[in-house]
Order: structure tokens, then sequence, then C-alpha cells
């Protein structure tokens, strides 16, 4: 089974506004969580399975998933975790993460740093975000609407050293470096009026996954919030493993009769 993709979790759609936990770090947490969710998610499963089922059957089946024969009436177990997990536990992850997201300003303050304006960093090159822009991906259309690149990795060393050093130190991967021109001299947003700045931009840290300068005013909530919100895409990428799982299982018991 394969849980969230916490490179792609903490890097907030691959990019990153600099270093505070770094990505081993946050993956061992999410490793943490994960086995935390699952074993919730299979207590789940075993709870709602006691109020079914089948005549035909010897035994339980040995996973919620399984194959069942037809007219089994474990099938309506089956069924039931469906719904459970798209209908309760879906509303209770997006509500877990719409509370978090509220609690941003309650627990943080932007100390006009101008870091998270003027350094960026993102596996992917200029050309490649301007591709996924010209296909309709949402943050690279955000973001190529204002962020350049710098000039080379050295620019953006000279001017972050810390930063650039610790984020090499992560990944093996190729690492492009970004800074928005509209930021002004004394670090105040040139387009803070403007309708031109993104809504990435206002919305920023809409996450606590995001890789937070160490000074952020945000970082508090970060700290706060971190754990709840692997958990809560921990339980979110169970419930789409399991829902896909038996319903894969529901066709193939279907084709085989």
């Amino acid at each position: 089974m394969q849980g969230v993709d916490t490179n792609r979790a903490a890097c907030h759609y691959n990019t990153n506004m600099g270093l505070t936990h770094d990505i081993s770090t946050i993956k061992l947490k999410y490793r943490e969580l994960f086995e935390l969710a699952h074993q919730r998610m299979l207590d789940l499963f075993i709870r709602l399975q006691a109020s079914h089922h089948c005549t035909l059957c010897t035994s339980t089946p040995a996973s919620v998933d399984a194959v069942l024969h037809p007219g089994c009436g474990y099938r309506d177990w089956q069924k039931e975790v469906i719904l459970t997990l798209e209908n309760t536990i879906g509303k209770q992850i997006l509500e877990s993460l719409e509370r978090i997201k509220a609690s941003r300003e309650e627990k943080g303050a932007c100390h006009q740093c101008g870091v998270c304006c003027s350094f960026a960093s993102s596996p992917f090159s200029y050309a490649q975000l301007q591709q996924k822009a010209a296909a309709g991906d949402y943050f690279a259309t955000q973001f190529t609407s204002v962020f350049l690149p710098y000039e080379s990795v050295e620019a953006a060393k000279a001017r972050f050293p810390e930063l650039v050093t610790e984020i090499d130190a992560q990944t093996d991967e190729d690492v492009h470096y970004y800074y928005c021109p509209h930021l002004t001299e004394d670090k105040r947003c040139g387009l803070y009026n403007d309708p031109r700045r993104p809504q990435i931009c206002a919305d920023y840290p809409e996450t606590p996954l995001i890789l937070m300068y160490k000074n952020c005013g945000y970082q508090s909530w970060k700290d706060d919030m971190l754990p709840t919100t692997l958990l809560a895409h921990a339980s979110l990428e169970l419930s789409q493993y399991y829902a896909n799982k038996i319903l894969d299982a529901v066709k193939q018991s279907e084709n085989a009769h």
C-alpha cells in the first residue's frame, strides 16, 4: 500500500519557502501517523462488520476488499464501508483541514521578512512550470504569473546561502530557485492591492506542510498544526485506497460470476 507522496506534500506542490522541519523529519512523522490512521481504519472496518453476516459463509471475509460470492451478506458490509469512507470520514477530513487553515491567523502573523517572496524552490524548471501552466495547472499558472527564476543556483545561494545549503542537503534532485520581482526595497508586496497579485500569495501559507523559513511568523501555527495535518492527509489517502480496492473487488466478483 502506498501512502501520500511526502516529497510532494512537504513541498506544497513542490514549491517551498525555506526550511525548519526538514523533509526527512516530515517523512518520519508521516509514517508514524499513517500507521496510526491505518489501525484506526481497520478497527472501524471490524466494528462495521459486526452488524453483517452471511448464511453461506463459514467464516468472515479475510479483508474488507475480499472478492465475495454472489449474494454474500458481506457485500452490504462493503457498501457500508464505502459510504462511511466517502461521506462520514471524507467530511471529517475536509472539516479538519478547513479548521487548520482557519486557525492560521489565530496562531500566526506575517512578520514581513520577505523571504517567501524572494526565495522559492522547486524541482521544476521555469520552462516546465510554464508547460504545466499552459496545461491548466492552477498553482503553476499562479506561480509563473509573478515569480521569475534566479539566473543560476549560485545567484540564489549568494542571496540565501543558508537556505540553499539546507535544501541541497535534503535532496539529490535538481532544484530551481525563484523570486518575485514585485517585492519592494522595504520588503512589501508591490502588488498587494493589485488584481495581478496571485491568490497563492494571499493564501500563503495555505498548509502547515509547506517548508517554512525558520523566522516566519507562521512558524508557531505550523508547529501546532503539522501533526493534525499529516494525520488528515494519511486518513484521506487510506480512504481513497480502500474505497478503490473494494470497488475493484466488487467488479472482480461480478465478472467472475
